[in-house]
């Protein structure tokens, strides 16, 4: 299931770096998961990793949020949001932030285009 996920997230930014070109470097995903030796695992909590935190962040301020930050899930059975994930959610919209759960390369599209359509001076980026 998380080769899925992974080929959804490839296929939903390659889009979003076709569209917007000059803001492709403020969509940004920070390698949470992944089994990690107890060493490794020590070494990047210390760095900052966090628990909960979301599969990608796009650091572009917009109808009226901060940022938009984006868990990817798939729709198969089991796919849904940890108690980790959601309690970073809660504390993200807390603070202002957009936070979605996306399931899809449309639902992504959709969600990108509806937040950014909420800024007129992204025409043309």
């Amino acid at each position: 299931m998380r080769h899925i996920e992974d080929r959804i997230q490839e296929a939903c930014v390659s889009w979003f770096d076709l569209q917007f070109p000059k803001l492709s470097r403020l969509l940004h995903h920070s390698p949470n998961g992944g089994k990690r030796n107890p060493r490794e695992s020590a070494r990047f909590k210390a760095m900052g990793t966090r628990a909960g935190f979301p599969d990608l962040i796009l650091l572009y301020p917009a109808a009226g949020y901060h940022a938009l930050l984006v868990e990817m899930k798939t729709k198969q059975r089991g796919s849904k949001q940890t108690e980790s994930q959601k309690n970073y959610q809660r504390l993200a919209e807390a603070y202002g932030y957009k936070y979605t759960v996306c399931r899809s390369f449309d639902e992504f599209r959709h969600t990108i285009l509806s937040y950014m359509k909420q800024d007129s001076s992204i025409k043309n980026q």
